[in-house]
């Protein structure tokens, strides 16, 4: 999905360089002008990237390596009363980030905005603003490419520990000319797995839901009451992935089931709040079902993201008058490759 870059600035705390290259400053938006510097050359370790990459990508994993992921939507961005105009209602776009020691690399791949003029971390938590962390570049990439991928270092060892520690408190942003205060934007989230950063933004794909409803069944609970509790969900998502419980009820499992017959079922990881009015947030590890070779077969993460409605009936119910209540939702899922 994605291919990146490299660098050196100071901004907002965060002291970033990256490998082969100098350049002057992000913008007004990081905090602090950035000072042009040239980064020491290569050692050697890394593998020059295509011509959607900037600088040096290593490959190699080492034993500290942490990940991270998301999906930006123009819908999550913030707007700020005469500030810059946010929210591309037509872009998304997919994020994966590694860290290791004072390495930050990063993989962007993008759809329906203009050519980002910068890509930065953000610390700030859903539905708020913050100030930029890590930025990745700060100048308009060439016109044509859809993604990029690349590493800058930050020697803020501080800063590195919160966004390890508190991923949901941290986002990336994509800015274009168009919308420059903010094109497509999304929270950070912590994966449970290493990844080989260019090969999953090549198999990475993201679905998201066309039509849904999370299904709920009027049961008895342990005072004698009777509650809507999680029976079952369905939801077909783009591409025509099918999205059911494997059997239906609390337990499940979740499926995902490919047109062609390969699928998933996961298992719940981290659940992420997004609000009282939105199912949480799901990171969750995927074991392959259905047709060896497929479509989902390689998936080992499924992610779900950006969740809207889908929340259960409060209160109590009548399971003579409605056994079963189907809560239309929307979200986007992210397929992870992890090899």
């Amino acid at each position: 999905m994605t291919r990146m870059s490299r660098r050196t600035l100071v901004a907002a705390g965060a002291i970033v360089a990256v490998a082969g290259l100098s350049f002057v400053g992000l913008s007004a938006e990081a905090g602090a002008a950035a000072q042009p510097s040239r980064a020491a050359p290569s050692s050697g370790t890394g593998t020059r990237m295509p011509t959607d990459s900037i600088g040096t990508y290593d490959p190699q994993n080492h034993s500290d390596a942490t990940f991270y992921a998301s999906v930006l939507k123009g819908a999550n961005e913030v707007p700020v009363t005469s500030g810059p105009k946010v929210g591309d209602k037509n872009g998304s776009a997919t994020a994966l980030m590694r860290i290791q020691g004072d390495q930050v690399s990063y993989a962007f791949m993008w759809t329906g905005i203009g050519t980002p003029t910068m890509g930065h971390i953000h610390e700030g938590p859903t539905g708020a603003n913050g100030d930029v962390q890590i930025p990745f570049f700060g100048s308009k990439l060439p016109a044509g490419r859809n993604s990029v991928i690349g590493t800058v270092k930050v020697t803020n060892k501080d800063l590195l520990a919160n966004l390890k520690t508190h991923p949901e408190q941290f986002y990336f942003n994509l800015h274009t000319a168009a919308f420059p205060g903010g094109a497509v934007r999304g929270q950070v989230h912590a994966l449970p797995e290493k990844l080989n950063l260019q090969a999953a933004m090549t198999a990475d794909q993201v679905h998201s839901v066309v039509r849904g409803a999370q299904i709920y069944a009027c049961t008895r609970q342990n005072d004698g009451s009777f509650k809507f509790t999680q029976n079952n969900v369905d939801a077909t998502l783009g591409g025509g992935i099918r999205h059911t419980f494997l059997k239906a009820g609390p337990a499940g499992p979740p499926q995902w089931v490919a047109p062609d017959g390969s699928g998933v079922t996961g298992k719940a990881l981290t659940m992420i709040p997004n609000g009282g009015k939105n199912i949480p947030e799901l990171v969750l590890a995927a074991t392959p079902e259905g047709r060896p070779g497929g479509e989902l077969s390689s998936t080992q993460i499924v992610m779900r993201l950006n969740t809207v409605g889908g929340v259960a009936p409060a209160g109590t119910c009548n399971p003579a008058a409605q056994p079963k209540a189907a809560v239309p939702y929307t979200a986007d899922y992210l397929f992870v490759t992890s090899k």
